[in-house]
């Protein structure tokens, strides 16, 4: 997987709150996967929009992705959850 599929899984799984190399401004709540100095790096962002949590680096493009992906999935089943918990 690479950079140019991930507009369609997203969209296909309906992943909310993707950030692909900062094609927007950071928002709260965003998983981001941008490249920097010849490395792919995927993180979150918090409540505030500010880097939440460990930044992970990668050589090659398709980890990243792959990583990426995995955590917009995680992202959606914990809301998922906590609709089905709280009613929220």
């Amino acid at each position: 997987m690479l950079i140019k599929d991930l507009e369609k899984i997203i969209k296909e799984e309906n992943l909310k709150g993707a950030n692909i190399c900062n094609a927007n401004s950071l928002k709260p709540d965003e998983v981001v996967i941008t490249q920097e100095d010849g490395k792919w790096k995927v993180y979150n962002t918090g409540e505030r929009a500010g880097l939440y949590g460990v930044v992970y680096s990668f050589d090659s493009e398709e980890e990243a992705c792959e990583d990426f992906i995995e955590k917009l999935r995680w992202k959606k089943r914990e809301l998922e959850l906590r609709k089905k918990i709280w009613g929220k």
